[in-house]
C-alpha cells in the first residue's frame, strides 16, 4: 500500500483515499474478486486503476462507450500513465499493434469494448496475454434487471476464463440488490468481496415540479436565469431538447443541444466546448453523460420523466462532483408517462412482433440483407416503432438466430420534382432551413437534381453549415409536400439468417421477456412514485437501493 500511496500522489495528484478506496485496493493487490458499488464522483475508476501500475501484467478494462474510453485514457496518458483502448474507430492493423505493444508490456491498462470479444479473430490475438486483473466498467449493463441492459457484456464470462480466470472487479454507481445479486450470477463470481460505499450525495438537493405541459418551459428557463453555474438539462425527445435549446439561446444563455443523430465529431465537439466552459448549458437526451467528469456542474434539470430511478440518479448525480451544493430538479406532467411506456415498448417488442421479424428476414432471398428498420415495420401486420425493431433484431442475434456484421450504409437518393424557382417559390422565404437545404443542393448539384443524386450524409455534408438532423427533416417535410423524392439511406449491419426454423419454434425464453416487460413497468411506477411522495425524497431514493437506514428527514430537499 506504500507504492500505491506514492502513485496516488504522483500520477493523480491526490493526497488521501476517499471512503473504502484503501480497502477495496487491498482486496484487488490480494486478488480478490470484487464487485463495487459507489456513487457517481466517489472515485471508482482509482479502484482499478492504482493496482494497474502496481501488477506486472496488463489490467483489462471493459468499457461500454467508445468516447468515453477515448477521454479516460487521454487523461491517463497525461499524467503519465501507460494506456490504450481498442475498439471499432482504430483499424486492424493498429489493434494488431497495440495487443503487440501490450504484449511487449508497453502499456499497464487496455480498455476494450464489449463487442471486440463478439470477434473471434480478436480474441485468438489475446491469447496468452498475462492479465492480472480484468475491469468491468459500468457493470450494471450485464445484468437486464437493470436500465442500461447491454447483450455483449453477457459474453464477459466467457472471456474471463479464455484469459485464465484472472481477479474480476465489477464496478458501478447505480445498482438495487437485485442488479447486484444478477451481477455476481452473470460472472459467475465465487464469494467476491462486496464493496458498497453508500448512495447518499449529501450536496445534493432535490425537487420535483409538477404542471402542465406547456409551463415547463417557461419555468426551466426562469429557473437558469437565476441558477448558479453550469448545468445539464435532460430531454425525453430530440424535438424537446431542440426546442429547449433554442429558447435558452433566444434568451442569450450560452447554450448547445447534445443527442446521439449527431456525427461523431459533432458530440466530440460538443462535449469538449462544455467541458471547456464554452457553453453553460447542455440541453441533451440521455445519449450524454456517461463517465463525464465535470466537477462544477450546479445543476440538472430533467425535462421529462425518466424510465427508472436508476436512470434518474445516474444522470442527476453528475451534478455536484466536486461536492459543492447542486441541484436536481425534475419537472412532471402526467402525459409523461405516455411518452415512457412508449419506449418500453420499443425496448420490449412482443414475441408476434419476433416473429414477423425473423419470418421477415428468412423470407429473403440475397445476403447480406440491407433492410431498414422501417422497410422491415413496413412487412409486418401492425405499425411497430423503428426502436422495437432494432430490439427484435438484437434479441434473434443473442439467441444465435441471425448475424448482424460489418456497418453498411447506402446513400440516400434526392430528385426535384419541379424546376428551380418553383421550388424556392414554393418553399418561401420563412422557411428558412428548408431554404437553406435546397439552396445547398441547388449549389452542389445543379441541374443533376432534375434526374436525381445520390447524396451521402456523412461526406456531402462535410462543409455544410446545416446539421444533420436539420438536414433530414427539411428533406422529410420538402418530400411531404410532393416538392423532391427523397429516399432515406440505409445506415447499419449487415443481417445473415444462421438458422432456418419455423417462427413458431423460435427457441428464446418468452417467459423472461415478459418479466422485463413487467419489471420495467414497475420500475416506472417506482418513477412515478418519487414524483408524488410527500416524503423525503432522498429517503425515497436510498431506500430504492437498498440503503435502508437513511433518515426521515434529510433537511435537504422540497418536501423536507
Amino acid at each position: 500500500m506504500d507504492k500505491i500511496k506514492e502513485y496516488l500522489k504522483k500520477f493523480f495528484h491526490i493526497d488521501n483515499f476517499r471512503f473504502n478506496q484503501e480497502e477495496i485496493i487491498k482486496a484487488v493487490l490480494d486478488k480478490k474478486n470484487c464487485v463495487v458499488i459507489m456513487p457517481t464522483g466517489g472515485g471508482k475508476s482509482l479502484c482499478f486503476q492504482l493496482p494497474a501500475m502496481y501488477f506486472e501484467g496488463v489490467t483489462m478494462v471493459v468499457s461500454p462507450l467508445i468516447a468515453l474510453m477515448k477521454d479516460q485514457v487521454d487523461a491517463l496518458n497525461r499524467n503519465g500513465v501507460p494506456a490504450t483502448f481498442i475498439n471499432s474507430s482504430i483499424s486492424g492493423d493498429e489493434q494488431t499493434q497495440r495487443i503487440n505493444d501490450v504484449r511487449a508490456g508497453k502499456y499497464k491498462l487496455l480498455y476494450i469494448a464489449p463487442e471486440r470479444f463478439n470477434n473471434f479473430l480478436f480474441k485468438e490475438q489475446l491469447q496468452g496475454l498475462k492479465v492480472d486483473l480484468f475491469a468491468i466498467d459500468e457493470a450494471h449493463c450485464i445484468s437486464d434487471w437493470g436500465h442500461d441492459f447491454r447483450p455483449s457484456y453477457l459474453r464477459l464470462k466467457e472471456v474471463i476464463k479464455f484469459l485464465n480466470n484472472p481477479p474480476v472487479i465489477a464496478l458501478t454507481a447505480t445498482a438495487t440488490p437485485e442488479v447486484k445479486k444478477d451481477i455476481i450470477k452473470q460472472l459467475d463470481l465465487e464469494s467476491p468481496e462486496i464493496f458498497v460505499a453508500g448512495f447518499d450525495r449529501p450536496n445534493l438537493s432535490f425537487s420535483v415540479i409538477t404542471c402542465g405541459k406547456s409551463d415547463k418551459a417557461w419555468q426551466t428557463l426562469e429557473f437558469v436565469k437565476t441558477a448558479p453555474g453550469s448545468g445539464i438539462i435532460y430531454a425525453g425527445t430530440r424535438s424537446n431538447a431542440d426546442q429547449i435549446t433554442a429558447m435558452l439561446q433566444e434568451s442569450d444563455i450560452e447554450a448547445i443541444n447534445y443527442h446521439a443523430g449527431l456525427m461523431p465529431e459533432e458530440r466530440k465537439k460538443i462535449q469538449d466546448d462544455f467541458m471547456n466552459n464554452k457553453y453553460r448549458v447542455i440541453v441533451a437526451t440521455n445519449a450524454f453523460g456517461m463517465g463525464i467528469d465535470k466537477p462544477d456542474i450546479r445543476f440538472v434539470i430533467h425535462f421529462d420523466i425518466p424510465g427508472s430511478l436508476e436512470a434518474y440518479y445516474q444522470e442527476a448525480g453528475r451534478a455536484g462532483r466536486d461536492g459543492q451544493g447542486s441541484h436536481c430538479l425534475l419537472f412532471y406532467n402526467t402525459s409523461d408517462r405516455y411518452l415512457r411506456e412508449f419506449f418500453i415498448k420499443g425496448d420490449n417488442p412482443s414475441r408476434q412482433n419476433i416473429e414477423e421479424i425473423y419470418s421477415v428476414l428468412k423470407q429473403q432471398s440475397i445476403e447480406p440483407i440491407l433492410l431498414t428498420y422501417n422497410e422491415i415495420s413496413g412487412y409486418l401486420s401492425e405499425n411497430v416503432p423503428e426502436m422495437a425493431i432494432g430490439t427484435g433484431l438484437k434479441l434473434l442475434e443473442r439467441y444465435g438466430y441471425i448475424t448482424m456484421a460489418k456497418e453498411n450504409e447506402k446513400e440516400a437518393f434526392i430528385k426535384f420534382n419541379l424546376d428551380f424557382a418553383q421550388i424556392l417559390e414554393n418553399v418561401g422565404e420563412r422557411a428558412k432551413t428548408k431554404l437553406e437545404v435546397i439552396e445547398f443542393l441547388i449549389n452542389r448539384y445543379k441541374e443533376d437534381l432534375v434526374k436525381g443524386v445520390n447524396f451521402s450524409m456523412e461526406k456531402d455534408l462535410a462543409d455544410s453549415p446545416i446539421g444533420k438532423d436539420s438536414f433530414i427533416r427539411a428533406l422529410r417535410a420538402l418530400k411531404k409536400e410532393e416538392l423532391i423524392d427523397y429516399e432515406p439511406p440505409f445506415k447499419g449491419k449487415e443481417i445473415y439468417v444462421n438458422k432456418k426454423v419455423d417462427q413458431a419454434d423460435l427457441e428464446i425464453d418468452w417467459k423472461s421477456l415478459d418479466n422485463k416487460l413487467r419489471r420495467d413497468m414497475d420500475k416506472l411506477d417506482l418513477m412515478e412514485g418519487y414524483v408524488y411522495t410527500k416524503d423525503c425524497r432522498r429517503r425515497y431514493i436510498l431506500d430504492y437501493f437498498g440503503e435502508r437506514e437513511s433518515k426521515n428527514f434529510c433537511g435537504n430537499c422540497d418536501n423536507c
